[in-house]
């Protein structure tokens, strides 16, 4: 058997290669390349007409709104669309009190559609010669249409003076209703605002009553409206009059009131 010597093993030490100073650099110059072309982007779309909102489309504005929500959105035309602050223009939308809520989304290159979500009609008001439909604070939402399909675009009128504050009490009053009670608030055809209060016309007894204009008064005027119902019957059979009734106080029921308390309407 023979033997045989292996000397011990020599590891070969390579000599180091030195990185060239152009091969060190080229991380940065890529980091600095990709730096100055997203600058270079970025102010393409900030400052190139191309990308510069041009139209601002507007869903879901009553017409009788129409200019006012232009007015709160004209400041975005022109401006970078993607820079453009949007935010804004929603937040003065959102504090008008027919606006329930609203939104606005960018669409490239040119424009912006904002949406409005404003609050549903609760009454109608004549306008001129014209019926509108108004929302809960007396805001006018747009000329009434006509009854459709659906019972709901079936509204009280809400009458007086004319001015914007007698649409707004009178609209205040029959929200305060719907919300507290919608059997009787389905009974009201007409409200009337007067300086002694509301005259509401409770369309199926055929009769007139006269409210409180305080809309927090408007649960204890419910209840007072159902002892009416209550007592109407009675009142006919015993000859007295079951048209007309002053329910403005507490535990009291005046009826056949003055006519110049009710004021003009029909019954």
């Amino acid at each position: 058997m023979s033997s045989f010597y292996r000397p011990a093993g020599t590891r070969l030490v390579r000599p180091m290669r030195r990185r060239s100073p152009r091969r060190a650099l080229m991380p940065t110059i890529t980091v600095l390349a990709l730096a100055v072309g997203a600058l270079a982007g970025a102010l393409v779309l900030k400052h190139d007409v191309r990308f510069a909102v041009k139209r601002v489309v507007l869903e879901g504005v009553p017409e009788a709104r129409q200019a006012e929500a232009e007015e709160a959105t004209d400041a975005l035309l022109g401006r970078p669309l993607l820079f453009a602050d949007l935010d804004a223009a929603v937040t003065d939308l959102s504090r008008r009190p027919w606006v329930a809520r609203a939104s606005a989304r960018r669409l490239v290159p040119d424009t912006v559609v904002v949406r409005v979500e404003s609050r549903p009609p609760v009454a109608l008001a004549r306008r001129g010669s014209d019926l509108w439909t108004v929302d809960r604070s007396g805001s006018w939402l747009g000329p009434y249409a006509g009854r459709a399909v659906s019972a709901e675009d079936d509204f009280p009128l809400v009458d007086g003076p004319g001015d914007e504050e007698s649409v707004r009490r009178g609209a205040a009053f029959l929200m305060a209703l719907k919300a507290g009670d919608k059997t009787l608030f389905s009974r009201v055809s007409d409200v009337t605002v007067t300086p002694a209060g509301l005259v509401v016309t409770d369309r199926v007894a055929r009769a007139r009553l006269l409210l409180s204009a305080d809309p927090g008064a408007a649960p204890r005027a419910a209840a007072t409206w159902r002892a009416w119902l209550a007592l109407a019957p009675d009142l006919a059979r015993r000859g007295l009059p079951a048209d007309a009734a002053d329910l403005r106080f507490d535990g009291r029921i005046y009826v056949n009131p003055p006519p110049e308390v009710l004021g003009r309407g029909k019954t």
